[in-house]
């Protein structure tokens, strides 16, 4: 069993703590957490056994403690994990990695030299939905991609370190480097708006572009509804992730069929529509999966599959998208002239 202590016992904390001792791989040693009413929280709930503490101090260097978790804000991660690494503990450690790309190459650096696992939770691709859609890809099933969609909406929580991009959107890039085994974008734009006096962006959306296809991400921390629905769509079937469903997954049997005409150069485009089905797939906790995951790579000494090399090619992207949120040029159009200017429909620079 692996021997963990974990770091910060809030909202997600509590689920994480939850996992690790509902977990055959794990032995919770102890939980530090320096807001009192959340330790409070970790007293009342978690078994004797498990100590509670408001300070590491030099918990880091006990033999006791084989591997940290952190579950603490986005802007403390990383001075915790360079510490725990520096004592040679193995990080499970919770998205975004770091706040920026240099923060990211320290910790694999980090990792690198003290053959450490380093484990960024990017939980989306434990989910045993995406799992299916990646071997649909794989097998050729879906046929080429076209484009990739997704909204994840919610009502807050709005932090003080990150903004949706960094706290949403990152689950939807680590799902596409898994979808496209790590493929870059040749191209990105960004926009943001920030909402009720907050310092980061709370609405965001991202374009991506890649050799062959288009991925669009919205991600709202100022929404009504909670969404998190994801659209795929490849050149021989289409599928639809909607995981605040029951049934999750529907997969489309339709596309566009190409026929050739009878003067060379002529082309036919036909619509092709046919069976919808909804495949049926277990439910697993991905939370649970993505723990598990990093407790076999450490008792394996195997690189994990949301290890540093991809959640340094996510952060490289959300970087990026960060520069490109803070550099939108002015829009120079400023009047639709229309049909007077002589021609029809014709957008005119003034």
């Amino acid at each position: 069993m692996l021997r963990v202590l974990q770091i910060g016992y809030g909202y997600w904390g509590a689920n994480v703590a939850r996992n690790v001792l509902a977990s055959s791989e794990f032995d919770l040693i102890a939980v530090c957490e320096n807001n009192d009413e959340r330790l409070q929280r970790a007293i009342d709930v978690l078994p004797k056994n498990v100590k509670k503490i408001s300070s590491v101090e030099d918990i880091f260097q006990t033999k006791e403690i084989d591997a940290v978790i952190i579950a603490t804000q986005t802007e403390n991660s990383f001075a915790i994990a360079m510490t725990a690494m520096n004592a040679g503990k193995h990080i499970f450690i919770e998205k975004p990695i770091a706040t920026t790309v240099q923060r990211a190459e320290e910790l694999k650096l980090k990792a690198t030299e003290k053959k450490l696992i380093l484990h960024c939770d990017h939980i989306m691709i434990y989910n045993p939905v995406i799992r299916y859609i990646k071997q649909m890809i794989d097998t050729g099933e879906l046929g080429e991609l076209l484009y990739y969609d997704v909204s994840r909406l919610n009502l807050g929580p709005i932090k003080k370190d990150i903004n949706a991009m960094l706290d949403l959107a990152v689950h939807d890039l680590a799902v596409l480097d898994f979808f496209t085994d790590g493929a870059t974008p040749i191209k990105l734009t960004a926009f943001g708006e920030k909402h009720y006096g907050c310092l980061q962006e709370t609405l965001t959306y991202l374009t991506l572009k890649y050799d062959n296809f288009i991925a669009h991400i919205k991600s709202s921390l100022v929404s009504p509804l909670k969404e998190r629905r994801l659209m795929l769509a490849g050149s021989k079937k289409m599928l639809i992730f909607d995981d605040m469903k029951s049934e999750k997954l529907t997969i489309y049997d339709c596309g566009i069929n190409i026929k050739q005409g009878k003067e060379y150069g002529e082309y036919e485009f036909l619509t092709r529509t046919g069976d919808i089905y909804i495949p049926y797939i277990p439910f697993e906790d991905s939370l649970k999966n993505s723990l598990e995951h990093f407790a076999k790579c450490v008792a394996k000494n195997k690189p994990s599959l949301s290890g540093p090399n991809q959640a340094l090619r996510v952060m490289k992207i959300l970087d990026e998208a960060l520069i490109a949120l803070k550099t939108i040029e002015p829009l120079k159009i400023s009047h639709y002239r229309g049909e007077e200017n002589g021609r029809n429909g014709v957008i005119q620079h003034i």
